[in-house]
């Protein structure tokens, strides 16, 4: 994803990843050494330079050292008092500049830039939070508070990993408190927290498999039937298919189905996440420019019993007009419109 820059710019309040009476950190003054245990002969998990934060893990000194976490899904382990600087509440998060004006599908004028700096001079509100983690990169509704989209490209090299589930479900700190999911939302919910990057497809690496396990990359699912279910079903014939052709591109997400010209959906939790009524899934053979194969699904959030897979096959087009998403835009145009238009024959 292309970071774009511009003179405006927003700061965005990060918010603590665990959930403890005072959430310090820590700001590392000058390098020093993340070590596996709190003594000074302990084995050094990673060097760190001045400048870089880590999020304290409990308030209590032992021997001297810090216990502490670089980053969401980073390394744990122990650091010398002296070689940081604490700081009360959470860290906060670098300031991002965003260009408010360079979007390509869209011809401005030369004189938006200056109605730009006059309307939004205090700042542009966040409607959608868009992060880039090692494995996939989505696009997250702090209203809805799922992910609009979720897209990974998926390689046969990817699913040799040997990671084991990480289960370290936790909020997005990156996203603040009150736009995103909590841990809380889904207790007693009696809905999965069910993953759009699937963690069997995270293995090749300790990060990627955590970082699966963020909030943001979940949305609620049925249990029983589906999620345990067909979804599973789903995701494991997307694992075959890219061991068979190589590398895939994957693009999931939530939908909300009209019915009789009504879109009606549930939420749980103090934070009223939505439930959507559907979740679809694309998957992308671009592995020949000159013919690309696309198969695309719209599966109900419901228990589901004596279907295939290739029942709930349908077109792009029909998935843009219910989600108000453009997919497969790198694609020249004349390719789109044959690719989008109708649903594939089958499964491959």
């Amino acid at each position: 994803m292309r970071i774009r820059l511009s003179i405006i710019s927003i700061a965005v309040v990060a918010c603590s990843l665990f959930s403890v009476a005072r959430a310090d950190y820590l700001e590392v003054r000058r390098n020093a050494t993340l070590k596996a245990a709190a003594e000074r002969s302990a084995a050094v998990l990673r060097r760190l330079e001045r400048g870089e934060v880590l999020l304290l893990l409990q308030n209590e000194q032992d021997n001297g050292y810090y216990h502490a976490q670089l980053g969401a899904g980073g390394p744990s382990g122990w650091i010398y008092r002296t070689l940081v600087r604490r700081y009360p509440g959470d860290p906060p998060e670098p300031q991002i500049e965003i260009d408010l004006l360079d979007d390509p599908t869209f011809p401005h004028r030369p004189t938006d830039q200056a109605y730009v700096e006059r309307h939004l001079g205090i700042g542009k509100p966040q409607a959608v939070y868009e992060r880039v983690r090692e494995g996939y990169v989505l696009a997250y509704d702090p209203r809805l508070k799922i992910a609009l989209w979720v897209q990974y490209e998926l390689s046969r090299e990817d699913l040799a990993g040997s990671r084991d589930r990480s289960d370290d479900f936790r909020p997005n700190p990156t996203i603040p408190a009150g736009s995103r999911s909590e841990l809380r939302d889904y207790r007693g919910s009696g809905f999965d927290r069910g993953h759009m990057a699937p963690a069997a497809a995270m293995v090749r690496s300790e990060t990627v498999m955590s970082e699966s396990f963020l909030l943001s990359n979940m949305a609620p699912q049925v249990g029983g039937g589906f999620n345990r279910g067909i979804w599973r079903t789903l995701e494991s014939a997307v694992r075959g298919w890219v061991s068979q052709r190589g590398t895939l591109t994957i693009i999931t997400g939530p939908a909300f189905v009209p019915v009789n010209g009504e879109v009606s959906y549930r939420v749980i939790g103090d934070g009223n996440v939505a439930v959507p009524t559907h979740f679809f899934k694309i998957v992308v053979d671009g592995n020949e420019t000159d013919n690309v194969q696309v198969l695309a699904f719209l599966l109900p959030n419901e228990r589901t019993v004596d279907s295939d897979i290739s029942d709930f096959l349908v077109s792009i087009d029909y998935l843009e007009e219910l989600t108000g998403l453009n997919f497969l835009s790198a694609l020249p145009n004349d390719d789109q419109r044959t690719l989008e238009r109708d649903p594939s024959d089958g499964v491959w």
